[in-house]
């Protein structure tokens, strides 16, 4: 009688294995869905490129009678987007226009980062809009790369678009740029660049792993965050800008190089390092945004 069945014991022994692994998906369920949360929210749209401005010289030779060439526009396209608007929609919100690495890639979990602190998030990709300006492809004299001009342009494009946008205050939008994007996102800040003829500015400026090509005289405070070892964006750019650049006139930019425990061969591609969204990173750029006023007390659902 007391075999009469000899699985059941042995299945009572696992009982509590059972146990442990609902349990943990269970938790997992609970967990994973706060960065998922904002990441479903995303919308695709189609931003309007804005027509090139004139410039001071190009208007001068035109107010003198000169027959200038028109402005080449053969590469001016709209831009993909994915908008992830605010999630309190009772009054005006903060926003943060991100501009990717050159192949398109950036650190989702900052998406979710920025968009649970209470601000809308637009993630454009000047990539698909330009492709053959892209900075990851190697150019030639024939076929030059100016991939950060347009790609500069393209975020200003976005501004346009985004303060047009309910539930946006147009007077806290801040740019966010990765890698190659970190580069483009200080020329649209650049004081003598094509910011200077928009009347719409950004009120701050991050760099994550930022590539730094700019000269640093800019119309807001930035935020350069670097990597030791991190071969294809060198810290050392940014550290001879800042020397050669920057003076008591100018707008602060912030700098840190993190140190990273992964490898150095890692450390010298383009996949993404666990440092750059660990803890004391996220509360460097988040308190930079805090201080800028882009993230508000006020600001989180």
């Amino acid at each position: 009688m007391m075999t009469q069945n000899p699985v059941l014991p042995r299945h009572r022994r696992y009982v509590p294995l059972y146990l442990f692994i609902l349990c943990a998906v269970n938790l997992a369920t609970l967990v994973t869905p706060a960065h998922a949360a904002s990441i479903d929210t995303a919308e695709k749209v189609d931003i309007p490129a804005q027509p090139y401005p004139r410039s001071g010289l190009r208007q001068r030779l035109i107010d003198a009678g000169k027959n200038i060439p028109a402005v080449d526009t053969s590469l001016q396209f709209d831009i993909p987007g994915l908008y992830y608007p605010p999630a309190d929609t009772n009054g005006k919100t903060a926003a943060v226009i991100v501009v990717p690495d050159c192949d398109d890639r950036f650190p989702e979990d900052w998406i979710s980062i920025l968009h649970d602190a209470g601000v809308a998030v637009l993630r454009i990709s000047p990539g698909q809009a330009h492709p053959s300006q892209s900075y990851c492809t190697a150019g030639t004299l024939d076929n030059p790369k100016h991939g950060v001009t347009y790609w500069a342009f393209d975020a200003l494009s976005a501004l346009d678009y985004l303060v047009a946008q309910d539930g946006i205050d147009p007077d806290r939008i801040a740019i966010f740029g990765y890698g190659y994007g970190a580069a483009a996102a200080q020329f649209a800040i650049y004081r003598h660049g094509h910011a200077k003829r928009f009347d719409q500015r950004f009120v701050a400026m991050v760099g994550l792993r930022a590539q730094c090509m700019s000269e640093m005289d800019n119309f807001v405070p930035a935020l350069l965050v670097t990597v030791k070892g991190d071969r294809l964006n060198p810290p050392a750019w940014c550290q001879w800008r800042m020397d050669r650049d920057l003076r008591p006139d100018r707008e602060p930019v912030m700098f840190k190089m993190l140190q990273s425990d992964e490898t150095p061969e890692k450390q010298a591609t383009r996949k993404f390092l666990k440092v750059e969204t660990g803890q004391d990173t996220t509360a460097l750029i988040l308190d930079f945004l805090r201080k800028t006023g882009i993230i508000l007390k006020g600001d989180k659902p």
